[in-house]
């Protein structure tokens, strides 16, 4: 699956005329899992989300969805515009947009009744809007999906008012989810939920996308919420597309702002060797090396994404012995930053990997760092973060 869009025109701002500019988006997203859009406030992620869905309109636009069986449907050329409610896009924006004058089990339930659920059953009438009436198949569907986003019973006859901004998104995305989309579009859906919700739901909404095979296009300005549960990654600036790869490798290009961030980070591929659980502790195999991190509910051979943050690395010139650090690795130089600043990012390769680390100008100059140079790599355990890795 994929899809093709080619989008030209203006993108003006209501408050400030300064900030008009034209945009222009051309690029083919293939669909594997969940791409992120990223980029700063304004910079035309969530216009581009809307001229995907058909809510925004501009003359000079080309929009192909290319199904898995092959059948290619034109969403929107120079002849041709399919209407919204015509493309079987499920949307989540950033405030959720229920409807107030329903329960919480009737808007969950709306997905369903609107678009007749690929003809598992016929449209229920309004009056029959219940999870009761539905049929065996989907009944477990939707309960399925409202246990997996922590929607409990105790909701179900409430209204949107008498809900939290949290659990109010919760429903939001469960009414998407249970209308089984084509295509999924997610407009900063976390950004009303606690980091203990991101936690919850960021894994089963990566899980459900991939077992459902549901092409999802998420944008976030929340890089923790991307390297999460993103594989690629699409950089918008100033309506354009910068730049369009896999999470790790756009994380470790330096010419990207992504890698001089505070919080720059990189990902690293690995599978689950063993687990001990005297020390709560599971050991990864990265290449021929090995990596300690606090023990994580996996599989052994189960492949992994570990999340470093380039700031927690020590580099040495001498192999550690003797350190309370159960993690070093030995890498190489592939590029030292240029800067005057006192701390300078290194670009280094391990087991065919790329890593960040940030260390001080000082210390590039009293351990002669130089690019080509093998290098031993230090981090603890504790620094780092594991994530299900979203197959290719």
């Amino acid at each position: 699956m994929s899809l093709e869009f080619s989008f030209k025109g203006q993108l003006r701002h209501e408050k400030a005329a300064s900030r008009h500019f034209d945009y222009d988006f051309q690029l083919t997203v293939e669909h594997r899992g969940i791409t992120a859009f990223y980029g700063r406030s304004g910079e035309g992620k969530s216009t581009l989300l809307r001229l995907i869905s058909g809510l925004e309109k501009t003359q000079h636009a080309k929009l192909v969805f290319h199904h898995a069986n092959g059948e290619s449907q034109i969403w929107q050329d120079e002849q041709n515009f399919v209407k919204p409610e015509h493309r079987n896009i499920g949307y989540v924006f950033q405030e959720g947009r229920l409807f107030e004058g329903l329960t919480v089990e009737a808007n969950i339930l709306y997905g369903v009744l609107r678009h007749g659920t690929k003809g598992h059953q016929p449209r229920l009438t309004w009056k029959r809007k219940t999870f009761q009436n539905l049929n065996l198949e989907l009944q477990t569907v939707v309960k399925s999906v409202c246990e997996g986003l922590g929607i409990k019973d105790s909701w179900l006859k409430r209204y949107p008012a008498q809900l939290s901004g949290g659990q109010r998104q919760r429903v939001a995305i469960a009414r998407t989810l249970v209308s089984q989309p084509d295509l999924l579009l997610l407009d900063e859906p976390f950004s009303s939920l606690d980091e203990v919700g991101k936690a919850e739901l960021l894994p089963y909404l990566s899980a459900y996308v991939q077992a459902q095979k549901i092409p999802c296009l998420l944008v976030s300005h929340s890089r923790t919420e991307i390297e999460s549960v993103a594989r690629h990654a699409v950089i918008i600036e100033k309506g354009r597309v910068l730049a369009h790869d896999t999470v790790g490798a756009l994380l470790t290009r330096l010419d990207l702002s992504l890698s001089h961030e505070d919080h720059s980070t990189s990902l690293l591929i690995s599978r689950i060797e063993q687990h001990e659980p005297e020390f709560s502790l599971s050991k990864l195999a990265l290449g021929q090396q090995h990596v300690w991190i606090k023990q994580v509910d996996a599989d052994i051979g189960q492949e992994v994404s570990l999340r470093i943050l380039a700031r927690d690395i020590i580099i040495s010139t001498l192999e550690p012995v003797q350190s309370s650090a159960l993690n070093h690795l030995r890498g190489c130089i592939l590029e030292i930053e240029h800067t005057q600043e006192s701390r300078v990012l290194l670009l280094l390769e391990v087991e065919g990997q790329k890593l960040l680390a940030r260390v001080t100008r000082k210390s590039v100059l009293n351990l002669d760092l130089k690019e080509g140079r093998n290098v031993y790599i230090q981090f603890k355990s504790v620094g780092l973060g594991s994530v299900l890795l979203n197959p290719a």
